[in-house]
């Protein structure tokens, strides 16, 4: 799409921050609005007219449920379409009308050349707090139909989701992830999965996972009626390549992350679990100012400083060059469980782990990341926990690592766990 809307002279920049879209342009009205705005992409809903009713006919309609009529037919549409320069987005709710739309595409496309991107969209997964009895559209019998019929698209596979705060806010987890992956991974096409914006950051973990697997893929970025934090939009824009996100979000929004993003010297919200070498030099990002003077790539030239006491600490937090800061995490029988800094316990005031990450809060400019040893579990969890609370109060934008034998519970039974993104190391 966005060498599409480069090369219409939309874009300035392969960017998906730049694309713009126009929702639900399913009737005439509203795709007339579409096609004389500014906007990029046309993004409408296809279903068979009278669809579940006795009176359901084999043509494709542009209507969103609970609509199953309309005045205008996907024929219709895309003739209207295709004489402009927008980009199409095509949301399928139902399997039953897939088929017969794509032998329409695959017409338009032989007698008159679609000559733009087409975008093909349908939940085909259950994703997050949506219960089973709600069934996604069937994921094999959707890909396969796209090969068979007309596969020069772009596939937008996404997810069944709810989001309904304070009740139902749980995030994609790896299982929802890995089955995706395994549903795609051998279709040729390209590939953009649409991502709940307020779920994305909590589940980056696992997006990011899945965006590593294939130089094909992308996620756009979609609301429902509740707006996202502008702040957990900068923090995937920082963690992900400007031409691998789309950001399909409303105004005032989207004006306002724009603006944000463009902010010369603000703060990088760096992914915790994210790669060293990107934090200390990243080359992708072109909003932030954070610069380095390691080569990308060079892990021979990262300075590595054992944190002992809070002096030295200090001195290297002012002279700015970065690196990676190791913290041996201990503890002393006048603080059983807290965390300290190893070789700090037996002074009159040890310094603890919580005065390390404070110390990096206050200092949130300058490119240190920290690699944790711990010696015990009990100290694996305290560790933990502060890393979670620093990184909840957004005070831990650094990569973070941690490296302990046997990452068991007291128990010795079960894997901790925490809800910190973070590299463990063996």
């Amino acid at each position: 799409m966005l060498d599409f809307l480069l090369q219409s002279g939309d874009i300035s920049r392969l960017d998906g921050m730049l694309a713009t879209w126009y929702h639900r342009a399913n009737s005439k009205e509203e795709m007339n609005k579409a096609l004389a705005s500014d906007a990029m992409i046309l993004e409408a809903d296809v279903t068979l007219e009278g669809y579940g009713t006795p009176s359901e006919k084999p043509i494709p309609i542009m209507a969103h449920p609970p609509d199953i009529y309309s005045d205008n037919t996907l024929d219709q549409w895309l003739d209207a379409v295709l004489a402009s320069r927008k980009g199409i987005k095509l949301d399928f709710k139902s399997l039953e009308s897939v088929g017969l739309s794509l032998d329409l595409l695959s017409r338009k496309n032989s007698s008159r050349g679609i000559n733009r991107p087409v975008w093909i969209n349908a939940d085909i997964l259950q994703g997050p707090n949506v219960p089973d009895f709600v069934p996604p559209v069937n994921g094999t019998r959707f890909l396969q139909l796209i090969q068979e019929k007309f596969s020069d698209v772009t596939l937008s596979p996404g997810w069944k989701v709810a989001y309904v705060p304070p009740l139902f806010t749980e995030t994609y987890t790896r299982t929802m992830v890995e089955n995706m992956y395994d549903m795609i991974k051998d279709v040729p096409q390209r590939v953009t999965f649409p991502v709940h914006a307020l779920l994305v950051r909590s589940g980056w973990q696992h997006m990011s996972w899945l965006l590593s697997q294939s130089s094909r893929f992308s996620l756009t970025l979609w609301q429902g009626s509740i707006h996202p934090d502008i702040s957990d939009l900068l923090f995937v824009r920082d963690n992900s390549h400007p031409a691998r996100v789309y950001y399909d979000i409303y105004e005032p929004t989207l004006s306002a992350f724009k603006e944000a993003a463009r902010q010369q010297g603000r703060l990088r919200r760096f992914y915790p679990g994210g790669d060293l070498m990107d934090f200390l030099h990243p080359t992708h990002n072109p909003d932030t100012n954070f610069l380095s003077t390691v080569t990308h790539g060079n892990n021979l030239a990262v300075r590595w400083f054992t944190v002992t006491d809070q002096t030295s600490l200090l001195a290297q937090l002012s002279d700015g060059a970065g690196g990676m800061l190791v913290v041996r995490v201990a503890s002393d029988s006048r603080r059983p469980g807290v965390p300290l800094v190893q070789g700090s316990e037996k002074s009159s005031e040890p310094q603890t782990l919580q005065d390390v990450l404070q110390l990096l809060g206050q200092r949130a400019d300058v490119p240190w990341g920290v690699y944790l040893q711990v010696h015990t579990v009990q100290l694996l969890e305290a560790s933990l926990t502060l890393l979670h609370s620093a990184y909840s109060r957004e005070k831990l934008y650094r990569p973070v690592w941690v490296s302990m034998e046997g990452l068991l519970s007291r128990d010795n039974t079960k894997p901790i766990t925490r809800p910190l993104p973070l590299q463990t190391l063996p």
